[in-house]
């Protein structure tokens, strides 16, 4: 604050009031230190009175669904092992479809020295990287960026096992809920999804969008049908819970559901589902060690690990 003050020739006050939007700072003035603050990097600290005043031992955990119980799971592996690595854990739910700026700059206004996401970057955030220097690991997801680490499961085989698994209980007609398509591991999972089916001589699955606003009514559509799925390969765990909910609920006759994740593994559910699962505790781990080797050392080359899974049998399919 004290580096834009001088910078803007005006007091530190008068940067605090500008970039609080008090209303007694002139526009001009406003508009010349906001613009002043974005060229030297400025980011409002809630917790010091300068960016980074060195390594806090703090790494950000931004997620996306509170509601969803595999990031609660997750995030507790991922505090375990940043613990015995002498970090802490800030966990940041927001409402973001992607990692971008404003996430970032959040964060960071937290004094945290590294971040895991599980939301896929925009395009902003390799360079917001290089500006600020705080590093990212994307965890469950793949990235092409040069400068950011990730950790994800093999995708396309999850959804390869899951077509396998329908088909041999007797699946002819399918169906994939997932959120969007856009997203490069649900995307993945279509993949692997789609192609084992046409391997075998079925037709591609309907995609059905996750959206909650809208899901009960596509639901009801779907299986009102004369050609409505007999076998739906979930995005994840908690979809797989939420259709079986809705098949009960409507007495719709037995449909086949593979889940993925494996959040049963944890959590001890009656009526076990079939899903994909993974290590989730390995993966846990190389997350904190990429991410704290990243804050202490740096490294040259960004590290993208994809991590196996399996068929988990259970009740559902």
């Amino acid at each position: 604050m004290i580096d834009v003050a001088r910078a803007a020739n005006v007091t530190p006050q008068t940067v605090s009031r500008a970039i609080r939007n008090a209303p007694e700072v002139s526009e001009e003035t406003r508009e010349r230190v906001l613009r002043i603050a974005r060229e030297l990097n400025y980011v409002k600290n809630n917790t010091a009175s300068s960016l980074r005043g060195g390594n806090g031992k703090l790494i950000g955990v931004v997620y996306d669904n509170l509601m969803n119980v595999y990031y609660s799971i997750t995030v507790d592996y991922l505090q375990r092992e940043l613990r015995r690595r002498g970090y802490s854990l800030l966990a940041i739910s927001l409402p973001a479809f992607k990692f971008g700026r404003e996430t970032y700059e959040f964060a960071l206004s937290h004094n945290v020295d590294g971040i895991i996401s599980f939301l896929e970057p925009d395009g902003e955030i390799a360079s917001l990287i290089k500006d600020y220097g705080v590093p990212v690991l994307l965890f469950g997801r793949r990235t092409e960026e040069s400068n950011i680490d990730c950790i994800y499961t093999d995708d396309e085989a999850g959804g390869r096992y899951a077509a396998e698994k329908l088909i041999a209980v007797g699946c002819k007609r399918f169906c994939y809920l997932t959120e969007s398509l856009n997203i490069a591991c649900a995307f993945d999972r279509y993949n692997g999804f789609t192609k084992a089916l046409e391997r075998q001589g079925f037709s591609a699955p309907v995609v059905l969008d996750a959206d909650p606003s809208t899901l009960e009514a596509r639901l009801k559509e779907l299986f009102a049908s004369s050609d409505a799925p007999d076998g739906v390969f979930c995005f994840n765990d908690m979809l797989a819970f939420t259709i079986q909910h809705y098949l009960a609920n409507n007495k719709i006759p037995p449909v086949k559901v593979v889940g993925y994740d494996n959040i049963q593994q944890e959590i001890h559910i009656p009526n076990r589902l079939t899903t994909i699962g993974t290590d989730k505790m390995r993966m846990a781990e190389r997350a904190a060690e990429i991410i704290v080797a990243r804050v202490e050392g740096g490294g040259a080359g960004s590290v993208s690990e994809r991590q196996g899974v399996f068929l988990v049998e259970g009740e559902t399919a």
